[in-house]
């Protein structure tokens, strides 16, 4: 028995173009889901600022000099920059009791505030009275730490689960540049053999 041979199929010029448009449309469809799918892997950077960007904390504003502030006791001397409590602070932040509140002054001018905490309790109530004031800050996978990145001031809060304290952190960025290019910081020893 002889086979046939198949009909050759024969296309119009309209199913030319129906051929070629769906080759490009898939084209188009397999290069955006390659764009979405790498820009899911791209880190976002920060907004330039967050909501409520602080000025200065518990009425003391950024820079101001130690001298405008009667009643501070020195807690630590390190020269050029020194650390200072208030003897009547308030230890309690919305629902979190907080251990110490510690003022940190660079060649006097206001930079840095230090808020130490206990308790995992403690912390998940600062990090809700955090992020209800300035949104949800970023989060550094595989850690409890969030941070909040502004134009002038940088907020951190961070828990270690192993010795159950945690501290949240306000920088005054303008002071610690300033700080940054007087110390400077030197490489560790030995870099040079490298």
């Amino acid at each position: 028995m002889a086979m046939k041979p198949l009909p050759v199929a024969r296309w119009n010029k309209e199913e030319k173009m129906s051929v070629a448009t769906n080759r490009a449309w898939s084209i188009a469809v397999a290069v955006v889901l390659v764009m979405t799918v790498a820009g899911c892997f791209q880190k976002h950077l920060p907004p330039p600022t967050f909501p409520n960007e602080p000025d200065g904390f518990r009425g003391i504003k950024w820079g101001t000099d130690i001298a405008r502030l009667p009643g501070m006791e020195l807690v630590k001397n390190g020269g050029a920059e020194k650390y200072y409590v208030r003897p009547d602070e308030k230890l309690k932040i919305g629902d979190a009791v907080v251990e110490k509140i510690t003022y940190g002054f660079y060649r006097d001018e206001f930079f840095k505030v230090t808020i130490s905490l206990k308790g995992l309790m403690n912390y998940m109530h600062m990090k809700e009275t955090l992020t209800g004031l300035y949104g949800d800050g970023d989060h550094v996978f595989g850690k409890s730490l969030y941070a909040w990145t502004g134009t002038k001031v940088n907020v951190v809060i961070e828990f270690n689960g192993v010795l159950n304290e945690g501290e949240v952190l306000y920088l005054y960025k303008p002071v610690m540049e300033k700080r940054t290019g007087e110390t400077g910081s030197k490489p560790p020893k030995g870099t040079g053999d490298l």
